[in-house]
């Protein structure tokens, strides 16, 4: 017997048998815990009362969601608000180990605003200690199950899955799954829209506090320009034919803000004309703005690593070739 109730139609008619039903049913207990670190890179632990050894800040579910668990376990015993970000591991502890099976969920969490061990405020009653400690720390601080967990959440971190374990070891999957999740870059396109008089367009997104080029992340099942034309209709209204390859930039995991190494691919499109130019729109609200500006102009006007594409674009263009850049993050001038 199976539930699968649409929790955002609150006009569903409560089945009064299937609740009976699932309130007595046997079911395994399940905690929801958070990896969180600091602006160093370092993640907090915890040291609880009720049991020996460090462990990961979080707690048992009641009768909630595991997200909301999680930021009321965080608010009581740290004091600290957090967004909860998303699910790295799912662990199963078979119930040869505590009497029951219990799952353990660790989420990225995220704290609202600047943390550190002083900002913490740790509950008497709950727990001695918090502390940030490196990743090794912390591998050498927890028990071996959990340091297991963490660690696997960790790689899930970097990469683009959700760890499933048992007791903290990974489980066997199909080939094809496991190709899936191994990591990769993020892939990005970009266009560069110029018109006949030579210009160059860049926006003002309404989600970012700079300019950019034309352009988005490229989505599951997309080709990058696939991407790149579906970006021109979205933020542009511009049903437009994506032209060849300028640039490819593949700037290390270093340089970017996320943590994740990301290609982004610069593509050409038919210069627009005047009555195309003055047709742009923009439907989906990501733009506020667009501007038409000399190359020299636009590319003062970009962050550093978008200002080299642009400039790269236009020598490929020129050139007829296609120029493969690694941004690193320059001494002076533009920041990110």
């Amino acid at each position: 017997m199976t539930a699968d109730p649409d929790l955002n139609d609150q006009s569903a008619v409560r089945d009064n048998a299937l609740a009976k039903y699932l309130a007595a049913h046997a079911a395994p207990a399940a905690c929801a815990d958070a990896l969180i670190r600091d602006h160093q890179g370092r993640i907090v632990l915890v040291d609880p009362v009720y049991k020996d050894g460090w462990d990961l800040p979080g707690g048992m579910l009641e009768d909630e969601e595991p997200e909301l668990a999680l930021r009321r376990e965080l608010r009581e015993e740290l004091g600290l608000g957090v967004e909860v970000g998303r699910l790295l591991a799912l662990d199963t502890l078979p119930a040869r180990i505590w009497g029951r099976t219990i799952l353990s969920l660790v989420y990225a969490a995220h704290p609202v605003g600047p943390v550190d061990t002083q900002a913490l405020v740790v509950q008497a009653g709950e727990l001695r200690e918090a502390r940030f400690v490196t990743e090794e720390e912390a591998f050498e601080l927890l028990a071996p199950a959990v340091a297991r967990r963490l660690r696997e959440a960790v790689i899930a971190e970097r990469g683009s899955h959700t760890a499933v374990l048992r007791d903290g070891h990974r489980q066997p999957m199909s080939k094809r799954d496991y190709l899936v999740q191994l990591p990769s870059p993020m892939a990005a396109a970009t266009v560069l829209v110029r018109d006949v008089e030579g210009r160059v367009l860049i926006v003002e997104p309404s989600y970012k506090d700079h300019n950019e080029l034309v352009g988005g992340m490229v989505e599951a099942m997309e080709s990058p320009a696939e991407a790149a034309a579906r970006e021109l209709a979205e933020e542009l209204g511009l049903t437009a034919e994506v032209g060849r390859l300028l640039v490819v930039d593949t700037p290390p995991a270093t340089a970017s803000p996320y943590g994740r190494a990301v290609m982004c691919f610069v593509f050409d499109t038919a210069p627009l004309t005047r009555e195309q130019a003055a047709s742009l729109r923009f439907a989906d609200g990501e733009v506020r703005a667009a501007h038409w500006m000399d190359p020299e102009q636009a590319a003062a006007h970009l962050p550093w690593p978008l200002a080299d594409r642009l400039t790269a674009a236009l020598q490929a263009l020129e050139d007829r070739t296609v120029i493969h850049l690694s941004s690193t993050p320059p001494t002076t001038g533009h920041s990110a």
